[in-house]
Order: C-alpha cells, then sequence, then structure tokens
C-alpha cells in the first residue's frame, strides 16, 4: 500500500466535486458543465453490470457521455453445465468476451480488468483461493482503482452497495475498494505521482428492493436457492432506503441484448427465469439506486448528475 490513508480529507487536500487541482495545489474548476461528465462503473464480476446499471449505461451513451466498466474479475468461478466450459481458465476468457458484448450491447467500448480472481459464494473450495478477489489486500484494490479514477476523471460512479445485493464476498469488496478510492482519489497527498486529484461528484449504489428480491428467492425456480436464512435476511435494499429510481423503460431493449450477452449466466436458474411478465417488465424498465453522500456535497445545491437528472425527469417510486 501507498500513499496516504485511504478517504483522507484534510483541510489541505480539499477540492471543490467535479474539479481537479492546478500547478499550485488550488482548485481549478471542471471545464465540463454538470451532468455532462463521464460515467464509471466498478462491479466485481461479468453481469453484474447488465442488471443493474445498463438502461443508464445506454441513457449515457444515448447523450455520448464516456462510459467505462470495472470488472474485478472474470466470473471464473461460476459453473454453466457445459463441462468443457467450467474450467477457470475457459470459463473465465469466454466471460471476459460476453462481458465485452453487454457493454458493446448499450454503446460502451471501454471494458477494463482488475485481474483478480473470482470468489465464489462464501463457504466454496474457491473462497480459499489466495488469487480470490476478496482476499486481496484492499489498500492494493484502491490503488488500482485511483489510476483508473484519475485517468478517466467520471462525474458518477456506480457500485454496489454494502449489503452486495445478496452478500456475495467479491460484491462486499467491490463496494469497500471503490468507495475508499473514490474518497483516495480527491487527495492530493495520496498517490500523486498516478494524476491530479479528482472528486467524482456522485457515488451511487445498484439497489434491488429487498421486498422484490425476497419474492424472487421464494420462486421454485429462483436463483440462490442455497441461502440460508440469515443471509436471506439480508438482501437487496429495503425499498424505504432506496432513493432514486430511473426509468429506463426506453432502454428496455438494449438492456435485454446486454442482459442476453451474458450466455452462460442467464439460462436456467437464471434471474429472470420463470419471472412472472409483469415482474419481468419491471424488473427491466426500472433501475434503482442509493445515493451516497460525500464529504464534498453542497447541501443547498440539487442533485444534477447524469442519475439525478435521469430520475427526475420521470420520478417513480421504489419497486
Amino acid at each position: 500500500m501507498m500513499g496516504a490513508r485511504h478517504g483522507q480529507d484534510n483541510a489541505g487536500d480539499r477540492v471543490s466535486a467535479g474539479t481537479t487541482t492546478g500547478p499550485d495545489g488550488g482548485a481549478e474548476a471542471s471545464p465540463r458543465p454538470e451532468g455532462s461528465g463521464p460515467l464509471l462503473l466498478v462491479f466485481a464480476h461479468p453481469d453484474d453490470e447488465s442488471f443493474g446499471c445498463a438502461g443508464v449505461m445506454a441513457a449515457a451513451r444515448e447523450r455520448a457521455l464516456a462510459v467505462t466498466l470495472i470488472s474485478a474479475t472474470r466470473g471464473e468461478a461460476g459453473k454453466t453445465g457445459v463441462p468443457e466450459l467450467d474450467t477457470p481458465e475457459i470459463l473465465g476468457a469466454v466471460r471476459e468476451q460476453e462481458l465485452r458484448a453487454a457493454a458493446a450491447a448499450v454503446g460502451a467500448v471501454d471494458v477494463r480488468f482488475l485481474d483478480y480472481r473470482d470468489s465464489g459464494m462464501a463457504g466454496t473450495p474457491e473462497n480459499d483461493d489466495p488469487r480470490a478477489f476478496w482476499k486481496a489486500t484492499e489498500g492494493d484494490v484502491v490503488d488500482r482503482l485511483v489510476v483508473h479514477l484519475r485517468a478517466v476523471r467520471p462525474e458518477t460512479v456506480l457500485t454496489f452497495g454494502p449489503e452486495g445485493i445478496y452478500g456475495h464476498p467479491d460484491h462486499l469488496m467491490a463496494h469497500r475498494t471503490a468507495v475508499a478510492a473514490v474518497h483516495a482519489a480527491a487527495a492530493p497527498t495520496f498517490l500523486p505521482a498516478v494524476g491530479a486529484p479528482w472528486r467524482t461528484r456522485a457515488l451511487y449504489f445498484t439497489a434491488v428492493p429487498r421486498e422484490r428480491f425476497l419474492a424472487m428467492l421464494d420462486r421454485p425456480d429462483g436463483p440462490l436457492q442455497d441461502l440460508d436464512p440469515a443471509q436471506r435476511a439480508k438482501v437487496g435494499t429495503p425499498a424505504a432506503e432506496i432513493t432514486t429510481v430511473v426509468d429506463i423503460s426506453a432502454y428496455v431493449e438494449a438492456k435485454t441484448r446486454a442482459i442476453a450477452a451474458h450466455r452462460t449466466q442467464v439460462g436456467e436458474g437464471g434471474p429472470l427465469a420463470g419471472m412472472p411478465p409483469e415482474q419481468r417488465e419491471l424488473t427491466l424498465s426500472r433501475e434503482q439506486f442509493v445515493r451516497a453522500p460525500l464529504p464534498w456535497d453542497d447541501p443547498a445545491s440539487p442533485a444534477t448528475d447524469l442519475v439525478a437528472a435521469l430520475a427526475a425527469a420521470t420520478p417513480l417510486t421504489p419497486a
């Protein structure tokens, strides 16, 4: 681990959101108007992005905004039921191509990997692999992410929330390190050699209403049948805690193509399998988030980032 403590916000390190620093260390205004900056997504595996954020990604590209997708792993630990694919080396290569195809379906071509190994679910043999993402040193992951944050200089970052949707160890690791990196990237004393500080204007956690998630798990052919009662109690986000709902009905076709691109993950027992048509339509036509507060937020200023603007255009309640 290099540099200062993650997330430090000393008075001498402060710059405004969406700004960088000049040669003298003072703040320089970003040349971009609000709502027009890049979108950066940080997730753990191929397909994490498509179910929760593909509509927002498509909306960003429609507005000619740059979209960068970072996946910590290549999803090597999954199973397909096809023996010739079910080795980490082969499946990782297949799922990398699936992720690139899914991103292309919504117009995004900047796909990056942190090159960690899929950890699998807690209690599986893959969880004990020393190369597993969840076993990585968090400081090392943060360092890597800060390099990307300062290169991309995003207005908005999307990642997992603290529950990791359903508690997957890699989802939780992605949440912790992405949040820490957003804070660390803003500090001039943190890794100064990798670029000028950058303060992301908005940080959002993708969310699935807990009530809907539990109904999905209760389907006979629903996913995640092995979750125990304690794990089930923590899945998703209570609807009352969801701050932002985006109507993506204009992008359902693109989102559906993105999901379908993950061919090894959307078959029998997948998240959409057996879902009643009305519930499927709801799932595909809205994306839901929790906006995370940042130390440099200005409470007196309304949110004007892409996700906030999309949500304001068609107000919806969590469902």
